[in-house]
């Protein structure tokens, strides 16, 4: 086992204490790293500051420690620590920034991540769009996060890999732990291509209350939170809630008012939440190009883009008779929007 620095034992040391977090270091005195500007949302419980004092020179959390620097050496578990240059930027910034990170899989700097999520028993409709959403944003350069729970959340990660991006899961229990059960084919194409992420350290069983406390780290890595369909009993409105909270924008994608499934995503567009019917919507929301109309020619094809296809394949999919597709394609390849492969392939470009 290699030696960890101080700092870094101290944050294992704190992790022990559930709910401790970046806001909670600086009302310790532990000198939290400069980098994170916190704001003072007032002391915390006595309580939890009692438990910090005793965790930093507690022999029982240094002995947890180092079983969790342990753990994380065999699996492949990075631990990133607030203050760190591969922290995510824009979690560092919020309040109740997590004191670690344990992440699994690719790096990622924490730019231009958008949070999709929703209910867990959506409407096939529901969870059609947010995978169809998934896939256009993260075709269109954008890495989509969501928490790998049932329902919109699985269909958001299933659609960022199909279009091809980068998606990041962060979890209500350890990296290690596979959640739902059924979600361990998921959890390894995400790992391959993408980002488990959690506070909790590897072993964490996945408890009830921590699935809300990990939503503000799913909105707190994002510039926009997408609520795709949510009732209004829902963790998505929680997720909501906490991307106000952070100043960040929240979206919503409108649904039938005949329906309980869409009643929270319906309230949330009472009360000021952006737009959302195409990624375009997202995209433009975040200051960006909404890019074509889906509906038209170039919006079709671009949809039909999300992997290299073949210029027959691409004819025959959207049922567009060459005359008619080569001069689009022309037109669309100089205007940077897809690209030309050998063999006469076509990929959609990310911008």
């Amino acid at each position: 086992m290699t030696n960890a620095s101080p700092a870094l034992d101290l944050l294992l040391r704190l992790s022990t204490i559930e709910g401790f977090t970046v806001r909670h270091l600086r009302r310790l005195g532990c000198g939290a790293p400069r980098s994170l500007p916190g704001a003072d949302a007032g002391p915390p419980p006595a309580g939890v500051l009692e438990k910090g004092y005793e965790a930093a020179v507690s022999r029982f959390a240094g002995e947890q420690a180092d079983r969790t620097r342990e753990k994380c050496e065999t699996g492949g578990i990075r631990i990133i620590p607030a203050g760190s240059p591969e922290y995510p930027r824009l979690l560092g910034s919020i309040p109740d920034a997590p004191l670690l990170l344990f992440w699994l899989g690719k790096r990622w700097n924490g730019e231009n991540g958008v949070a999709v999520v929703g209910s867990r028993a959506p409407t096939p409709a529901g969870k059609g769009f947010a995978r169809e959403l998934s896939g256009d944003l993260a075709a269109g350069g954008l890495t989509v996060v969501s928490g790998m729970a049932r329902g919109i959340d699985t269909a958001a990660h299933e659609g960022a890999l199909e279009g091809g991006g980068m998606t990041v899961a962060v979890l209500g229990c350890g990296v290690d732990v596979v959640y739902p059960p059924e979600s361990g084919r998921l959890r390894e194409r995400i790992v391959d291509r993408g980002a488990i992420v959690s506070e909790y350290a590897p072993g964490s069983c996945p408890l009830s209350w921590r699935f809300p406390a990990r939503n503000r780290i799913v909105s707190g890595m994002c510039l926009a939170t997408v609520v795709a369909e949510a009732p209004l009993r829902s963790g998505a409105l929680i997720t909501a809630r906490a991307a106000v909270e952070q100043g960040r924008e929240v979206l919503a994608v409108p649904g039938t008012p005949f329906y309980p499934h869409t009643a929270g995503s319906n309230r949330l567009l009472r009360d000021g939440a952006g737009f959302v019917t195409c990624a375009g919507d997202v995209m433009l929301a975040l200051g960006g190009n909404p890019g074509p109309d889906p509906a038209s020619p170039e919006g079709r094809v671009l949809r039909f883009l999300r992997k290299s296809r073949h210029v027959d394949e691409i004819a025959g999919g959207l049922r567009m008779p060459p005359p008619e597709l080569l001069p689009l394609l022309l037109r669309m390849t100089q205007a940077n929007l897809i690209a030309k492969k050998p063999g006469n392939y076509y990929i959609k470009v990310s911008v």
